[in-house]
């Protein structure tokens, strides 16, 4: 597996968390779990949000490694 996909992957995954915390936070009894389960949704959603800055990184990473590549081999 190349990194992109590695992160692809990632994200989906914290967003499949982000989903079930959301919907534990709509099952819950008390306040203060659906505050809880809403936080941990909220931190999920960050997690997919650096991830997404670490994939626009990679890519400007890759493309700058790429355009090394072409130039040596000219």
């Amino acid at each position: 597996m190349d990194w992109k996909t590695f992160i692809q992957v990632m994200k989906i995954d914290e967003k499949a968390a982000r989903a079930k915390f959301r919907a534990a936070a709509k099952a819950a009894d008390s306040q203060e779990l659906k505050e809880l389960f809403e936080k941990l949704a909220y931190e999920e959603q960050v997690h997919v949000e650096v991830l997404e800055s670490f994939e626009r990184d990679l890519t400007a990473v890759l493309a700058t490694e790429r355009k090394k590549r072409t130039r040596s081999e000219s």
